[in-house]
């Protein structure tokens, strides 16, 4: 009886040890059930903050796609804009370029156009000015202004007739180097009107200074020539009338001194 006891209670001791170990275990499987369960919560937030970050960033990426998209054609339409400048500008430059040499040859041709105009004036002066100082040479004065009269002034006709055909002869000399200065300045001008491409309507002032400059002294010296002209025909006038008239001293010197004016008002 006593051994039944101790049986009974041995087996109850090994029931609570088994029903505690049960207990512990299934505290245990408890605990960890719990612990699993607050992990998934965990996990399943962290799922949910990593799919809301995910969907952010898609969404920001295709933002940042459709952008780019939008610059790329941007850039793209601005290359093109950038090109067809280029071009423009390349072949505005090329055009600057050409009417910039243009320029500057007709630029250099105006420069050699005007020392050359310089060079002519400048020569052309200096032998007007030569041919001007031997016509004054050639001068023969007769004439004297009296009671508003021409009195012809000489003692002896025949030398002062004498003296007019030298001076004619050296005025047609010069009036010959004139004229061939004139037709040097003439074809000077011609040459530089086809080197220049210049019409003969739009020869420049300095070309035509230079042809009035030779044909006015071409019409001096030719003027010289007319009044020695007219001197000598009366001093020719003036021989007659003294081979014509008595020897009276008076008369014939108060002859000589009026026929010029006669001569004149015929």
């Amino acid at each position: 009886m006593q051994w039944d006891m101790e049986e009974l209670r041995r087996k109850c001791l090994d029931l609570e040890l088994q029903l505690k170990s049960e207990q512990d275990a299934k505290a245990h499987s408890e605990s960890t059930k719990i612990s699993i369960i607050q992990e998934n919560d965990m996990l399943l937030q962290e799922l949910d903050a990593s799919r809301l970050q995910l969907e952010n960033l898609q969404k920001y990426h295709e933002e940042f796609e459709v952008k780019s998209k939008t610059d790329v054609k941007l850039l793209v339409k601005e290359v093109k804009f950038l090109r067809n400048s280029q071009s423009e500008l390349k072949q505005e430059l090329s055009r600057l370029l050409k009417e910039k040499l243009e320029v500057e040859r007709i630029l250099q041709k105006e420069r050699r156009r005007i020392e050359g105009a310089n060079t002519a004036n400048a020569k052309l002066l200096h032998e007007c000015e030569i041919l001007h100082n031997r016509l004054q040479e050639c001068s023969v004065n007769f004439l004297v202004e009296e009671e508003d009269k021409l009195i012809l002034d000489t003692s002896s006709p025949s030398d002062a007739i004498d003296l007019l055909t030298t001076s004619d002869n050296r005025i047609g000399l010069l009036l010959a180097e004139a004229q061939l200065l004139a037709q040097d300045v003439e074809n000077a001008v011609m040459a530089v009107d086809e080197a220049h491409n210049i019409a003969g309507g739009d020869r420049t002032a300095d070309d035509e200074l230079r042809k009035m400059l030779t044909d006015q002294f071409v019409d001096n010296a030719r003027l010289r020539m007319q009044v020695n002209s007219v001197i000598r025909c009366a001093l020719n006038a003036n021989i007659k009338a003294e081979e014509e008239e008595d020897d009276d001293d008076g008369g014939d010197t108060y002859l000589r001194k009026t026929v010029l004016s006669k001569f004149l008002e015929r």
